[in-house]
This record gives C-alpha cells, sequence and structure tokens, in this order.
C-alpha cells in the first residue's frame, strides 16, 4: 500500500510537471547579475556601477517613450561617447526608438517560437523550416548569427545600426552578451525572472544623397533593455503579438543619472 502511495505521487508529479513539455521548453538563461562585468572578472551585482545602480534604483523609462527620452538625451547619448548636444538631440529619435524596438521584437518573436517548437525562421515571419527554433543564444542560429536593425532617420539625418551579437562575438558570461535573466538585485525594478537584452548601437551621419557617411560613436555603444519574463512572452497568442508585447513592455536602463 506504501508502494502504491508513492507511485500514485510520483505520478501526478511527474505529469503535472511535464504535460506541457510540447507546449513550453524549460530553459533558464544565465542570470545578469552574476554575469561578468568589469575587465578584472568581477559581476554585475559584485560591486556598485553604473549598471546595478541603474537597476536598483529602477532608473528606467519605457522604450517607446519619445518625451521622456528627449529629456535624458545627455545619459542615453553620453558626449564622451556621441559628441555634443547638437548631435545628441539629433540621437533622441523616434529612429532611435524603432531601431531598439525591432531588435526587441525579433528576438521576443524567436524567444516565442522556441517556447512553442515552431519551426526556425528569421524576424517574425512564419517561414517553414526542417530546423525547431532552438533556444536564441543559447544554441541554434543565434550562436553564429546576429539580430539586426537598420533605421534611417532623414529628418534628423542619422542612420542607426542596433543588433544583438551572436554567441560566437560575445559569450553570455559577459554583461554584454546578448540575453541574460535579470537575477536578484536591490530595488523593484522587475521580476528575477525578467530577461534583459544587451544591445549595442552604431549610428551615422546621412550625406546629402542620404546614405550613410561617418560614424558617430567610434565604437558600438551598449543598451540595457528589460524585457518581461519569458514565460510571459510565451502566453501571447503568437509571435507577432508576442513580438509586440515585449516593445510595448521594454524599459530601457538610464546609466550614470
Amino acid at each position: 500500500m506504501k508502494y502504491l502511495k508513492l507511485f500514485y505521487t510520483f505520478f501526478i508529479f511527474y505529469f503535472t510537471s511535464t504535460g506541457h513539455s510540447n507546449e513550453f521548453h524549460l530553459g533558464n538563461y544565465p542570470r545578469f547579475s552574476e554575469a561578468i562585468l568589469w575587465p578584472s572578472g568581477e559581476s554585475v551585482s559584485s560591486k556598485p556601477s553604473n549598471v546595478s545602480r541603474a537597476i536598483e534604483r529602477a532608473d528606467a523609462i519605457q522604450l517607446n517613450d519619445t518625451y521622456t527620452l528627449k529629456g535624458l538625451s545627455q545619459y542615453l547619448f553620453p558626449s564622451s561617447v556621441y559628441g555634443d548636444s547638437y548631435l545628441q538631440n539629433k540621437l533622441a529619435s523616434d529612429g532611435f526608438i524603432q531601431a531598439l524596438g525591432s531588435v526587441v521584437k525579433q528576438f521576443s518573436c524567436a524567444e516565442y517560437r522556441f517556447r512553442h517548437d515552431l519551426p526556425e525562421s528569421t524576424g517574425c515571419s512564419n517561414e517553414s523550416s526542417n530546423r525547431r527554433e532552438a533556444m536564441p543564444f543559447v544554441s541554434g542560429q543565434f550562436t553564429t548569427n546576429r539580430i539586426d536593425a537598420f533605421i534611417d532617420d532623414q529628418n534628423n539625418h542619422v542612420s542607426f545600426h542596433a543588433y544583438l551579437k551572436s554567441t560566437n562575438e560575445k559569450s553570455l558570461d559577459s554583461a554584454f552578451g546578448s540575453v541574460h535573466e535579470l537575477g536578484t538585485f536591490f530595488g523593484k525594478l522587475a521580476d528575477r525572472r525578467s530577461l534583459v537584452l544587451s544591445i549595442d548601437l552604431q549610428t551615422y551621419q546621412l550625406n546629402a544623397n542620404g546614405f550613410r557617411g561617418e560614424k558617430i560613436n567610434k565604437i558600438p555603444y551598449t543598451y540595457f533593455v528589460i524585457l518581461p519574463k519569458a514565460v510571459d512572452i510565451a502566453k501571447q497568442s503568437n509571435q507577432e503579438l508576442a513580438g509586440r508585447f515585449s516593445v510595448e513592455k521594454a524599459k530601457l536602463l538610464i546609466l550614470g543619472k
């Protein structure tokens, strides 16, 4: 009788734990709090930095908040990287939001495909493939391929190239690797299972013909964007809605405020 009771308990646990395995793969990204930030090898949470302070103080804005974005241009586009206030004001535009938003959306579509065992594709398309989407940047196509977005802002004569680096370019052991779970920090910015994207940005001036000319920032600059939890992204009805959901909920960290 005791044996039957133990077997019954195991049976219930196993099937309630795995009954939805075809709908939702279990998979956790490395924790951002434990990722290496410092050249000396210390993690994000091991000592104070602009990044950890922004998280703990909840210094973040909604990614699609253009009005607030413009008022924070000196923090988002530091003069040491992007130059004077003239360029800062040009870069604090809808083009910047569109570039980062496109990367967020593409990642979230890939994340949705992975969680629902859908065919591998690019962007948010429903391409037919013999391969299933792997866990983004852990295995599959994004170990060697980037997620890119190119936006030309003709009104401000600037161009944005935002991207998530492939894992071969930057390991997820690093805070500058493309995706992590937030992990444990002081403060209430977001759930510890929220996803964090480390999005690189290269900007250019557009010449008189509307083509990319000189680089504005000499090396790419990294922005940290907080997304919903993977489980919440996967709850959306399809990958297109998952992408839109993430863009709507995304928060951009403001460093050095």
